[in-house]
């Protein structure tokens, strides 16, 4: 599953999703055109598209390269009104002429879509303790522009203490300029509220 939002990406109202495609078997010997349907119907408890097709472009011939075993379905997602409320897109790969399909679980690729930010599952209590200190949304966005990181999840310590340095010197530079980060209530520096600052 996939999960983007525009407001990690402001003032862009395009973007780029690239999804992993793998091939089993003997690699190509030529680039062959794959198929990829959007999922429109299911049965009940099943997860189907609820995004229009103004949100999303798919390539109208996807190919797979010659001497490859992994490629890339390049999917154009495009910001407008719908995405004030999480959609979702739905994309299976289906049979053609140059390619069966593979084990169940690898068929599907759900991508849900917005363009506002949630506390993501990954800022739970020690990732406020420990490093970026409570939720907000201008914390997350501005640690988007700082960083160009969206998801912390599954990373080592050292890689995310890297990170919130980052984010710490960015804020810290925002201070030095006399331009400070405030919280939504105009009073509170986002600065002050980040846990691993006190230790840089």
């Amino acid at each position: 599953d996939y999960r983007f939002t525009f407001a990690s990406i402001p003032g862009q109202d395009s973007y780029e999703l690239k999804i992993p495609v793998t091939l089993i078997g003997k690699s190509l010997t030529e680039a062959k055109e794959y198929k990829v349907e959007v999922v429109n119907n299911g049965n009940e408890g099943d997860v189907v598209t609820t995004v229009s097709s103004s949100s999303y472009a798919l390539p109208a011939k996807p190919l797979f390269r010659k001497d490859e075993f992994t490629d890339t379905l390049k999917v154009q997602l495009k910001n407008n009104s719908e995405l004030d409320q999480e959609k979702v897109l739905v994309l299976r790969i289906a049979e053609n002429e140059n390619f069966k399909i593979g084990p169940v679980g690898y068929r599907e690729a759900k991508i849900y879509l917005s363009n506002y930010l949630v506390q993501p599952e990954w800022w739970d209590d020690e990732m406020s303790d420990v490093f970026l200190g409570p939720y907000s949304e201008i914390k997350y966005q501005n640690f988007i522009l700082a960083t160009g990181i969206i998801d912390l999840k599954d990373m080592d310590n050292a890689l995310i203490i890297a990170y919130v340095s980052e984010f710490v010197y960015y804020l810290r530079g925002l201070d030095a300029e006399g331009t400070p980060l405030y919280e939504a209530d105009g009073i509170t520096k986002v600065l002050d509220t980040v846990s691993y600052a006190r230790n840089l």
